[in-house]
């Protein structure tokens, strides 16, 4: 077979090869033999069909696999001879029998980037240093217990952390607010024993008026108030959208919440055998998450310096799928923030030219990481393939054949297998790296882990 290969930019290659007449012949002949010893041809037993008629019937799908496997063969010897790794096929440019039975195929291919690596083995990281402290068990379990406060009248005025019943009504220009509303929107126009939620100092209030809470903050039992309510110009109802409603509120109670005991019945309600274990367990789940966080700014710097130092041309096909991920990623995160149609337009610009950066970070990410598991004979087993798929079972409470068939159905295998293989060699690249730990800025307070679940084991 002669081969050859011209180098193109962007990660192409335009691949020309010549198959001799005696190479096409043979493997014509191994893909009828293969037809002959399973086709089913009426008037005939399967195995005893003629070789003429095998061809004469099957023809086109014949010279369609005798393609496949031509091309194949070239695209192996390439990658032998010329050390070229193709990713996938960009342009058929030719595909043609010449007339003394040879094969010319000549096709543009995308292949792997050629990279180049440093020294990755000894990166110097800095990581704060993040130590779990009592104070932080104690804050943990006093917001535990307000989380099982029971709440209490008080014959006091509402504050900070308490809870109030009132009831309210609402004026837009002097008339009922009511009267402006379709139904579904009444609760904004008037209530009756609605709970108000007063949140601690400092917290942010959970409220769909605009300042009910700190306007009731002051108020006991029996008070009544009118305050002003400024609606944002992206509340979604229309009738108060930008405006100003005035409220009159009349509170009906005030009531306290009444922390439990920090004691064992308390532990044992949420899954403890006692005070001591509770504390154990929550400086457990406080460690895991330093932990957690500690490997990821490793991880992130590790990544930072490799990217950093390495320069070369990305397949844009592959650059052009993440970015289109990337894309849906952040329009689904804006839409869970809260983000409309008309906001993800206007910023249509923005986020396209974000989600283009952070897909050619990633794309460059994974090839370095693939070259650096080829050097260091990084690979993943079928039964680390077998564990990850039972993982995903586990977490998604579903029958691990399920899950299997379905990844199967969908050619998952092979995407998870790579994240395992990814995983695997950041993880070595953490191990190998030259960890310094640094006492944190008086002032910065950022890197605690932060607060777990309450019934989290």
């Amino acid at each position: 077979m002669n081969i050859s290969v011209e180098r193109l930019p962007e990660c192409k290659a335009r691949l020309s090869a010549a198959i001799p007449v005696e190479t096409v012949q043979q493997t014509r002949r191994e893909i009828v033999s293969a037809y002959s010893s399973q086709a089913k041809v009426p008037g005939f037993r399967p195995g005893k069909i003629p070789l003429a008629v095998i061809e004469k019937r099957f023809a086109g799908p014949i010279e369609d696999e005798l393609k496949d496997r031509l091309a194949r063969s070239a695209y192996a010897e390439a990658r032998t001879k010329e050390d070229l790794a193709i990713l996938g096929i960009s342009e058929v440019e030719r595909e043609v029998f010449e007339s003394d039975g040879s094969y010319k195929l000549a096709v543009e291919v995308v292949t792997e980037p050629d990279i180049e690596i440093g020294n990755y083995k000894g990166i110097t990281v800095e990581v704060t240093k993040m130590e779990i402290t009592e104070e932080m068990i104690d804050s943990y379990l006093d917001n535990t217990r307000k989380q099982q406060a029971t709440p209490v009248d008080a014959d006091k005025a509402a504050a900070p952390g308490d809870l109030a019943v009132i009831s309210y009504t609402a004026t837009l220009d002097g008339e009922p607010l009511a009267d402006k509303l379709e139904s579904e929107a009444g609760p904004l126009a008037q209530g009756d024993d609605h709970w108000v939620d007063l949140p601690e100092e400092g917290a942010d209030p959970r409220e769909f008026i605009p300042g009910l809470a700190a306007a009731v903050v002051g108020l006991s039992a029996g008070d009544t108030k009118t305050f002003e309510a400024t609606f944002a110009d992206d509340f979604p109802v229309e009738a108060v959208t930008g405006k100003t409603v005035s409220y009159e509120i009349t509170v009906k109670q005030v009531k306290a919440r009444e922390l439990p005991e920090l004691n064992d019945d308390f532990a044992k309600a949420i899954r403890a055998e006692s005070v001591e274990a509770l504390r154990e367990r929550v400086r457990s789940q406080f460690e895991m998450q330093r932990e957690r966080m500690r490997n990821q700014i490793i991880d992130n710097q590790i990544l930072g310096h490799l990217n950093e130092d390495a320069t070369f041309d990305l397949p844009q096909h592959i650059v052009f799928n993440e970015t289109q991920r990337q894309v849906n990623e952040m329009v689904s995160r804006g839409y869970e923030q809260g983000m409309s149609e008309s906001d993800i337009q206007d910023n249509q610009e923005d986020l396209l030219k974000n989600a283009e950066n952070q897909a050619k970070n990633n794309v460059k990410t994974m090839f370095i990481l693939d070259e650096i598991a080829k050097a260091e004979g990084i690979t993943v087993d079928d039964n680390e393939l077998s564990q990850r798929v039972a993982m995903l079972a586990y977490q998604q409470r579903r029958p691990l054949k399920k899950v299997a068939r379905e990844l199967r159905d969908r050619n998952a295998f092979g995407e998870i297998r790579q994240d395992i293989l990814i995983s695997k060699t950041i993880e070595f690249l953490r191990e190998n790296a030259e960890v310094t730990e640094v006492d944190p800025p008086e002032t910065d307070d950022a890197t605690e882990p932060t607060a777990p679940s309450a019934t989290d084991e």
